[in-house]
Parts: C-alpha cells; sequence; structure tokens
C-alpha cells in the first residue's frame, strides 16, 4: 500500500491579468468592508488571497502587542481596519493585513480604498504571509512610501506563531531591514518573537501583563 503525502495547506490564490482600475474598484465594492480576500494590485494583475485561520491568530496577537507598546509609549493608535492602499496614477494597490495610524485616523482614511494622493499613508503595516505570492508585496509598500512595514512569515498548523519577523525602514534608497522597531525605537525584533512564544506557553492575559511590564522599563 502506497502512502501519499499530505498536501501543504495553505492560502488560495487567485490571479487575474488584465484588470483596469475602474473593474479593482467594482470589486472592491461588490465584496465590501467585511470581505475575507485580500487584495494585491499592479498594472493590470490582480490577486485575491482568501487568508487562513492562522492569518487572523497572528494579526491579532501582533495587534495586542502593539496596542500595548503605544499605549506606554504615549501614542493613541488608530486602525482604519480592512482598507486597499493605492496610487491610482501609478495602477498599484495593496492590502495590508492591518495597518496604524500613531494618532487618530486621518480624514479620509475609513474607506474601502484609502488613496495615498488624498491620504497621508499609515505610520505602520503588518504582512502576515504563509507563503510568497506571484507579485512581489515589499516593492508594492515601497511603491507607497509606508514608513514602517512588519512582514511575519509563518506555517500552517502549531508552529504558526514560531514564524519569522522582519521589520522594513523605507528610505530614498528603498526599505532597509532593521532589527527594532524604527517607531518604538525601544521594541527589537526579539520581543515581539518573545511575545508570541509566551502568548502559547504562557497565555495571551499573562504574556500581556509581562510585555507592559517590560515596556514601562524599557521606556524608563
Amino acid at each position: 500500500m502506497l502512502f501519499r503525502r499530505k498536501p501543504i495547506v495553505t492560502e488560495k490564490r487567485i490571479l487575474l491579468q488584465n484588470v483596469n482600475w475602474q473593474k479593482l474598484e467594482e470589486l472592491l465594492h461588490e465584496l465590501g468592508p467585511e470581505r475575507q480576500i485580500q487584495l494585491t494590485y499592479d498594472r493590470g494583475k490582480l490577486e485575491m488571497m482568501t487568508p487562513l485561520a492562522e492569518h487572523d491568530r497572528c494579526n491579532r496577537l501582533i495587534e495586542s502587542l502593539l496596542l500595548v507598546i503605544a499605549d506606554e509609549a504615549g501614542y493613541d493608535l488608530a486602525s482604519p481596519g480592512k482598507v486597499l492602499l493605492s496610487q491610482p496614477e501609478l495602477g498599484q494597490a495593496i492590502q495590508p493585513t492591518a495597518c496604524y495610524y500613531l494618532d487618530k485616523l486621518p480624514p479620509g482614511s475609513q474607506c474601502l480604498e484609502v488613496s495615498l494622493l488624498r491620504v497621508a499613508p499609515p505610520d505602520l503595516a503588518v504582512d502576515v504571509l504563509i507563503q510568497e505570492g506571484s507579485m512581489k508585496r515589499l516593492g508594492l509598500f515601497d511603491t507607497l512610501r509606508i514608513p514602517e512595514v512588519w512582514q511575519y512569515t509563518t506555517t500552517v498548523g502549531e508552529n504558526a506563531l514560531k514564524g519569522q519577523l522582519t521589520i522594513w525602514q523605507w528610505t530614498e534608497q528603498g526599505y532597509v531591514s532593521s532589527d527594532r522597531s524604527p517607531t518604538f525605537p525601544f521594541l527589537p525584533i526579539s520581543k515581539v518573537v518573545e511575545f508570541l512564544s509566551e502568548s502559547e506557553s504562557v497565555g495571551l492575559a499573562k504574556a500581556l501583563t509581562l510585555l507592559r511590564s517590560w515596556a514601562k522599563e524599557a521606556i524608563g
């Protein structure tokens, strides 16, 4: 009897060609604000990805961390929700897993599509990846000049919280990787990874308590 390997579970992706900007906007409004599909668009190419439970789990934990860190640093972190960040004149747009402004949301940021011609880009974007898609997402974030991008690359299943985090800082020459958050310079990557691990080993409530205690001491 032959045993077949179980297929690798990953995101469902659909890549469409020759999609003009009008069709993109029509699709965006048809899907609505509660859409589950994540959109990436680059000059006629549209990738639609259906996230897995691991995306949501990792994103919620990272958001919990960011809210505590921002609070201790004196910021009122605000998220516009599921938005498509766009540069219509360049024909490019990307929907991060989540994005945040340090203070209150700017006018026009709580829309299905946020044109960065009219609205300031978010201060920080989070991109949870199970696998690299056919479109280079970091290049699109670069075009949109998002100041800081956290890319968390992980796997499906019990090792979802043992992924790899890369923090990218935007410069005029493109993104450079950093070992700590440019927005919160006291926060190293190692602490984020430690928090994700602790949230599983000791529980989220305890991990958040430990994180807040650490942040108070780190900020001074």
